[in-house]
């Protein structure tokens, strides 16, 4: 039998697929609308994730710039260097810092667009800080609402040589007579001590009695209290006697010693101005007249020097180290009568414009042991000596560390008022840190950080 298919069985045919695409493309609509919404929740999460990286890098950047200019001092180690921070950021920018005192947290910092930063900062070794800052990014409103989060962080090391942290820097023992009063002028730890001397009952490590002292006291192992003798002095830092042990540094004298351009070999020089003078080795001179020296006063070694008058120094003393086997006493500087060291600061004329540049230092004699029978009333710079003693009372200003390389030590005697000020001062040429910055951000240390969305 024949069948003879007609237009009515086609349109049914034609329904029939009809029928069976239109789930298909209804499935495939459905698809096309989730993928199309899809694409646009991952754009904006990807917009929001860039704004809260933005806004952690450029908290980063107010961080760093913060951090590198508050004046902390690049010498400082430990929880000394994090204190100081914490101090100098409160004073241009909120933080908080309490507690266990081990974290700086700086809440978060809103600019525009819903962006927002904050930060904290920890100690992760004695002279390095980490840094991590939080961006976020807060878009929409009520059940749309979200904040995306995004952090960066980044180590800054502490570039400054550690012993120019101490108003007193001694391998030996320091020694501080009856009612020394040892005073930091901006900062209290700027009158802080360290010695490296292994102290007993019989020979402290560092004695003062009936004094004050603004800073710390600090000692380094095998030493123990029975190593320091502080009767009846007041200490208003921290007494330590398990510090970090600090290495006295290495000077490079070179800058200063190529100054010195004028031949003094004369055993009785005649009072007069004195400028930019070389001494050779054994001359041992001795000033019986009122003399004024200025630029670099540098002393080849052996040499002994007596200032039997006053002496006006407007500039630098530098030595070299003495031969092998050379006494202390043929190594020798002493001031008789009042003296004061005045920075090269205050040097005029163009002969002096190469030793202006070296601001910073008064004496760098680390094997030379210097004498004063009276009053010095200031110093404008550093003092680097193998020992120091002060006969008489000391009432002077110091504007840099006293560092002494010898086991003799330093010996202050009675009565003795002793102001330093050394906070945010920047190395002078031939120390380490000279020309850097007190803290130094590390690029190799920088991470992007996972953080768990809310």
């Amino acid at each position: 039998m024949t069948f003879k298919r007609t237009r009515h069985d086609a349109r049914g045919g034609a329904l029939i697929i009809v029928l069976l695409l239109l789930p298909i493309l209804a499935t495939l609509s459905a698809a096309f609308l989730s993928s199309s919404s899809m694409n646009l929740v991952q754009s904006s999460n990807l917009a929001a994730m860039t704004e809260a990286r933005l806004a952690a890098e450029s908290g980063l950047s107010f961080l760093l710039y913060k951090v590198s200019h508050c004046g902390v001092s690049g010498s400082l180690r430990g929880p000394a260097l994090l204190n100081s921070l914490a101090a100098k950021l409160s004073a241009n920018l909120a933080v908080i810092y309490n507690g266990d005192k081990t974290a700086i947290t700086i809440p978060d910092i809103g600019f525009t667009d819903g962006k927002s930063f904050g930060g904290r900062i920890t100690l992760s070794d004695p002279d390095t800080l980490h840094l991590v800052v939080t961006g976020r990014y807060a878009s929409g409103a009520g059940a749309s609402a979200k904040t995306m989060t995004r952090q960066v962080a980044i180590d800054l090391h502490a570039m400054w040589d550690p012993v120019l942290a101490f108003g007193i820097c001694s391998k030996g023992p320091v020694e501080l007579g009856m009612n020394t009063d040892l005073s930091g002028v901006t900062d209290p730890s700027d009158g802080s001590i360290y010695s490296a001397a292994i102290g007993t009952l019989a020979n402290p490590a560092v004695s003062c009695g009936s004094g004050h002292i603004s800073g710390d006291v600090s000692l380094s192992p095998p030493n123990t209290l029975l190593s320091l003798d502080l009767t009846g002095t007041t200490v208003d830092g921290t007494v330590s006697v398990d510090a970090p042990p600090v290495t006295m540094p290495t000077i490079d004298r070179t800058p200063y010693k190529s100054l010195a351009t004028t031949v003094m070999n004369s055993a009785s020089p005649a009072d007069g101005t004195y400028k930019n003078i070389r001494i050779p080795p054994n001359t041992n001179p001795t000033f019986d007249s009122s003399v004024t020296i200025q630029g670099v006063m540098y002393v080849q070694a052996p040499n002994k020097i007596y200032f039997n008058n006053n002496v006006t120094f407007t500039g630098i003393i530098v030595a070299d180290d003495p031969p092998a086997g050379s006494p202390d006493s043929d190594n020798y500087i002493y001031f008789k009568n009042n003296m004061t060291f005045n920075g090269v600061e205050q040097l005029t004329g163009d002969e002096f414009s190469e030793v202006r540049k070296l601001p910073g230092v008064s004496v760098l004699c680390p094997g030379f042991t210097m004498e004063f029978k009276n009053n010095m009333t200031s110093v404008a710079g550093i003092m680097a000596l193998k020992a120091l003693t002060a006969k008489n009372n000391v009432d002077s200003t110091f504007m840099g560390s006293v560092l002494i390389y010898g086991d003799t030590g330093l010996d202050f005697k009675n009565n003795s008022d002793v102001d330093i000020r050394l906070s945010g001062s920047a190395p002078p040429k031939g120390f380490k840190g000279y020309g850097l910055a007190a803290l130094a951000p590390d690029p190799s240390t920088y991470v992007e950080l996972t953080v768990a969305e809310p």
